[in-house]
């Protein structure tokens, strides 16, 4: 027993070694690789409008931002993928015109496809999409109350460029083009105006690569790991308690109906970013995994002296099962049971207006994916993705809150603490 778990704890070291190690050959512990880094992004193009002291609409050009973001993500299918979450630092705000304009692209999730994979001293072209949280808010000074709704929306935007390595390192130049730039602002409480945010971006990144999985290769070829894996399995030592940790974005789906009745003028809620935690019991024969989840957040959104705050803390029973294993590539799929609390406040003018709070059941599907080179790893990486279709806080004359999210956690650190024993 003493030298399986010596064993195990050897397959799981990390091993921070060359990075582009699927030149050499492709295998399951080659397929996946770690970055993080830095880019900045810059943008042209766009306009806006806004009611001058006149009460008429005119119109007013965006220049150009400068974005410093934060990169985390990793390389897949041996060099011809990349996916990464792309975490705004800071950004500025534009004031022109008696205008405040306040406009960032928020977190960012980008697939990128390479036809050629990456390679040394290469310089590869790559094409992609990207899921993009845009946020807008414009204030007119000339308004007793001008503080403008907070435009929150998703968009895919189109992405192509190119990537050169040198050793562990990444450098790109990238261009982003979001056709769907166009939306219906409220520039005053009942009138609306036409928005057209910046429809092209341009970053360049730096990006360091690392290779996390590689030191166990040698046992799973030899076969060390399949003998170790099916002796633990059968000594039931494999069914193992985890503990896992990340953040989510919660993202607003529909617009409330309570807003739609009393506020038009006001939007969603912005995307929300929380602690994702969790605590659950894996099932190795089955391949299972059952887990209490727990995820909280408090958004406000305001608007021409409108105020509101959302709040939900949410308690998750989740059963997912993998369904497939591509390389240690395993998706999984399962329902999610959830206690809520959920809370909304307004204030109007600055007087209270409205409080409501309850609490409910809620329901949802989760699906997601695992980067598992083998089952003795005593730690993984995991990525997440609920959606509660139906979770509304009834407020006043039938109108309510919808808080059914979708939320997406792009990675999430799952620890198993007996294997490291």
């Amino acid at each position: 027993m003493k030298k399986m778990r010596i064993t195990l704890a050897l397959l799981s070291l990390v091993q921070l070694s060359y990075a582009q190690v699927y030149v050499e050959k492709q295998t399951r512990h080659r397929f996946a690789q770690l970055n993080f880094g830095v880019d900045v992004q810059t943008n042209f193009g766009g306009t806006t409008a806004f009611l001058n002291a006149q009460g008429e609409k005119q119109t007013l050009d965006f220049e150009p931002f400068y974005r410093p973001r934060l990169i985390f993500g990793g390389t897949h299918f041996w060099g011809h993928a990349d996916f990464y979450v792309a975490f705004p630092v800071f950004h500025t705000v534009m004031k022109a015109q008696n205008q405040t304009i306040d406009y960032n692209n928020g977190v960012e999730t980008v697939f990128k496809y390479y036809p050629w994979r990456i390679g040394h001293h290469k310089i590869r072209p790559f094409v992609g999409i990207g899921l993009t949280v845009y946020a807008y808010e414009q204030d007119n000074d000339l308004l007793s109350y001008g503080d403008g709704p907070d435009l929150n929306y998703t968009t895919v935007p189109v992405l192509a460029g190119f990537t050169f390595n040198h050793k562990q390192r990444l450098i790109e130049l990238g261009f982003s083009w979001n056709y769907s730039n166009q939306r219906d602002y409220y520039i005053s409480k009942d009138q609306k105006a036409k928005l057209k945010t910046p429809p092209f971006h341009v970053n360049l990144s730096y990006r360091f690569q690392v290779e996390t999985t590689l030191s166990a290769e040698k046992n799973w070829e030899s076969g060390r790991t399949k003998l170790v894996t099916e002796k633990l399995a059968e000594m039931k030592r494999l069914n193992s308690f985890y503990i896992g940790a990340g953040f989510s974005s919660a993202f607003w789906t529909t617009k409330s109906s309570y807003n739609k009745e009393n506020h038009p003028y006001m939007e969603k809620f912005p995307v929300s970013v929380m602690p994702d935690l969790a605590v659950g019991y894996y099932l190795h024969q089955p391949d299972l995994n059952m887990a209490m989840c727990y995820r909280g957040y408090r958004e406000q959104a305001g608007a021409y002296g409108t105020d509101q705050k959302a709040t939900r803390r949410s308690l998750g029973v989740e059963v997912t099962k993998n369904i497939g294993d591509y390389h240690g590539f395993v998706p999984f799929i399962g329902p999610i049971l959830s206690w809520e609390y959920l809370r909304f406040e307004e204030r109007i003018k600055g007087k209270n207006h409205l409080l409501v709070s309850d609490h409910k059941m809620g329901y949802g599907v989760t699906f997601g994916w695992d980067i598992r080179p083998n089952r003795l790893q005593a730690w993984i990486l995991r990525t997440n993705l609920r959606w509660f279709p139906k979770l509304d806080l009834e407020v006043e004359n039938g109108t309510s809150v919808a808080f059914g999210n979708i939320e997406f956690n792009f990675i999430q650190l799952i620890v198993y603490p007996g294997r490291m024993m």
